[in-house]
């Protein structure tokens, strides 16, 4: 333990107060086998987290968007603020899993004649190996069950989108803007919407030239003064707790720092 100066953990899902306390009792477990002091280990949201991996630490909002979707900000009183990461029973607007079921949903009604031709159609057939899509049924409802599974159907979507799927373009557009709204939401709520703030996109869904081209026209279109930075995807979430634990031990760093450090660390 003495050799360890700070360990900061970043954890998903630390939406209510019974994971807090969930989290803080696993935390002070692994604290107390390592014999550290509370002062020398730290932990947040990862949403917070990927926050600190866009900003360094400035004034802003991070808006992450992997099979889920939140968005998180800070102000220069160290004010937080979130938006979306509701799930995606209730919502999780842009994320892979909206994605995914706005496709899936895109593609029926295409099937159906209630919507317009989609490429999805056949794509969504070919991908589950059934020659009509309605046969799709029986998998989707028994095989993916869970919403990390059906996201990856996101994939799909880009794919046919940069074959020039109109149906799949408007579903990437409209997730870059859902995603913007959130930025834009937490930097009102926050009063940053005049300020020069830091705006960034994390997650794999910025992958998609289409959603990352969006957000960024549709949260400059809206926050005049902001930079937007990223995308960052991959192993983005190495730099978040670095910069949180840096800043813990009074160290700031600068945006060419931060990208040496991902280039020594290989991410």
């Amino acid at each position: 333990a003495d050799s360890v100066d700070l360990i900061v953990v970043s954890w998903a899902d630390l939406d209510t107060e019974a994971y807090w306390v969930k989290a803080s009792g696993i935390i002070g477990e692994v604290a107390g086998e390592l014999g550290l002091p509370g002062n020398r280990l730290m932990f947040d949201h990862d949403a917070v987290a990927a926050y600190y991996a866009i900003t360094l630490g400035e004034p802003g909002v991070a808006v992450i968007a992997g099979t889920g979707a939140i968005a998180l900000g800070m102000n220069r009183r160290g004010e937080r603020a979130r938006s979306s990461g509701w799930g995606w029973l209730i919502g999780d607007e842009g994320s892979a899993g909206w994605i995914a079921l706005r496709a899936l949903n895109a593609a029926s009604r295409a099937y159906d004649g209630r919507g317009p031709w989609t490429s999805l159609v056949n794509r969504l057939a070919s991908y589950f190996g059934v020659s009509n899509l309605l046969n799709i049924l029986d998998k989707v409802y028994s095989e993916l069950p869970e919403i990390d599974k059906i996201a990856e159907l996101a994939r799909l979507v880009s794919e046919e989108a940069e074959r020039g799927d109109e149906v799949s373009v408007s579903i990437l557009r409209e997730a870059g803007r859902e995603l913007a709204l959130d930025a834009v939401s937490v930097a009102e709520r926050l009063g940053m919407v005049s300020d020069s703030i830091v705006v960034g996109g994390v997650g794999s869904v910025f992958n998609s030239r289409i959603v990352w081209g969006t957000f960024k026209e549709a949260v400059e279109s809206r926050l005049t003064k902001a930079t937007v930075r990223g995308p960052l995807t991959g192993r983005y979430s190495i730099l978040g707790p670095l910069v949180m634990g840096l800043m813990k031990m009074g160290i700031r760093l600068t945006q060419r720092e931060a990208s040496e450090l991902l280039a020594r660390l290989g991410a």
